[in-house]
C-alpha cells in the first residue's frame, strides 16, 4: 500500500483563517489580505474550530492517491459521498500480475489458510486470463476476480469531510485495511495544514471520549498519544 499526498490547497491554515475571519470582519477580504499576520491572526482559525464553526475549513481540498489497496478497501472507502474519485478500471486495464492481491496478516500468519487463500487467488487469476483469450471482454472476464484484487484510487476531500472521514476510520473499529490508509492520509494532511487537524484523529481524540459505548476498544490514552505524534 502506498498513499502520497498528491496536491492540496495552498497554505490551506491561512486561508480558512482568513475565512473565519471574513465572517466577522466589515470589510472584504482584499482589503485585509496584505495586512495579515500569522503570529497573531491564525488565532482566528484556532477559535472557529474550537467553537464548532467547521465551515470554513471547507475552502481547503485535499488530492491523495491511494495505490495498491483491495478492491475491499475501495468499496468501503467510496461510501464517503463528500468527495470525488477516480480509479482504476477494470474495463479498461487487463490484469496483469497474478500477485496483485492484498492478503490480510490474519490469512498470512496461519500457513493453512494462507496455502488455501493463494491457491484460489492462482484459479481465479488464471480463469480471468483464460476467458480474455476465449475472447470474453475485460469487462466481464472481471467478474470472476476477488475483493483481494488491487486497485489504485485518487480521492479528493475538503477538510471538514477529511476530519469526518477521519472521526470515523481512524478508529480501532474500522476494518485494518481502511484504518490503515486513514492514518497515512492524516499523518500528510496534517503535516501542510497542522492547525486545521490539530485534532484529527478518531472521534474519540476529536471528541475527547468514546461514543462507541460498550463497543469501545479500551485504548483512548494510547489513541491519543498516537495522534499527538503525528
Amino acid at each position: 500500500m502506498k498513499v502520497v499526498l498528491v496536491v492540496h490547497t495552498p497554505d490551506p491554515d491561512r486561508l480558512c483563517a482568513q475565512a473565519a475571519l471574513v465572517s466577522k470582519w466589515p470589510k472584504g477580504w482584499s482589503e485585509f489580505k496584505d495586512l495579515w499576520n500569522d503570529k497573531t491572526d491564525l488565532q482566528h482559525l484556532t477559535d472557529a474550530i474550537e467553537k464548532g464553526h467547521v465551515s470554513v475549513i471547507e475552502h481547503a481540498c485535499f488530492t491523495f492517491s491511494l495505490e495498491g489497496i483491495s478492491r475491499s478497501c475501495s468499496h468501503q472507502l467510496v461510501r464517503h459521498r463528500i468527495a470525488s474519485y477516480t480509479q482504476q478500471s477494470q474495463r479498461y486495464v487487463q490484469l496483469q500480475d497474478p500477485d496483485a492481491f492484498v492478503i490480510p496478516e490474519t490469512i498470512q500468519e496461519n500457513e493453512k489458510a494462507r496455502k488455501l487463500f493463494q491457491e484460489q487467488l492462482k484459479a481465479q487469476f488464471s480463469t480471468y486470463e483464460r476467458l480474455i483469450d476465449l475472447g470474453i471482454p475485460k469487462e466481464d472476464a472481471r467478474f470472476v476476480m476477488p475483493n483481494a484484487t488491487k486497485t489504485n484510487i485518487l480521492v479528493t476531500m475538503n477538510a471538514r469531510e477529511l476530519l469526518h472521514f477521519f472521526a470515523l476510520r481512524c478508529c480501532e473499529r474500522t476494518q485494518w485495511e481502511l484504518r490503515e490508509v486513514a492514518w497515512k492520509m492524516l499523518t500528510l494532511a496534517k503535516k501542510v495544514a497542522p492547525l486545521i487537524f490539530s485534532k484529527g484523529g478518531p472521534s474519540c481524540v476529536q471528541l475527547g471520549f468514546c461514543p462507541e459505548g460498550d463497543l469501545t476498544c479500551g485504548k483512548i490514552k494510547e489513541i491519543k498519544e498516537k495522534a499527538a505524534n503525528l
